[in-house]
């Protein structure tokens, strides 16, 4: 018997070994579309986190870094509402360092950075210490 071209069921495993072969092709796609918004969300959380502890350590003077002056954003208004960072909430957390006659010294400064996720949770921390000196007569 001489039988040419393919019968219908090997027609129907090739496109079913084909069909695996691209689902399994698409969910790879997708892990990886997931992974870069969440590398993406990380690095917007760390500039937040920066931007924060820059404006506390360049832009003030050391008696005014305060929970008071720089209070805790919910989402939707860190930076002033910056549609960017809509997200994110941001955290400021300072402790003061005092010396032997009660004297703060040193302030440790702690930025948190959280925002949501399908899988939960996530959140960036940074830390700073900022120390008080006398200025110097030249």
């Amino acid at each position: 018997m001489n039988r040419q071209g393919y019968s219908i069921l090997e027609a129907v495993v090739a496109m079913t070994i084909f069909a695996i072969g691209m689902l399994a092709l698409s969910q790879s796609y997708f892990g990886v579309v997931r992974s870069q918004v969440n590398a993406s969300n990380h690095e917007l959380a760390t500039q937040c986190a920066r931007d924060r502890i820059e404006e506390m350590v360049n832009s003030v003077r050391y008696a005014d870094i305060t929970s008071a002056n720089f209070p805790s954003e919910a989402y939707g208004a860190v930076n002033g509402g910056d549609p960017k960072y809509e997200q994110f909430q941001r955290n400021v957390a300072i402790v003061d360092s005092l010396n032997a006659i009660n004297q703060s010294v040193l302030k440790e400064i702690t930025v948190r950075v959280q925002w949501q996720t399908a899988a939960g949770a996530r959140n960036v921390s940074l830390n700073t210490v900022v120390a008080r000196y006398q200025d110097i007569q030249l």
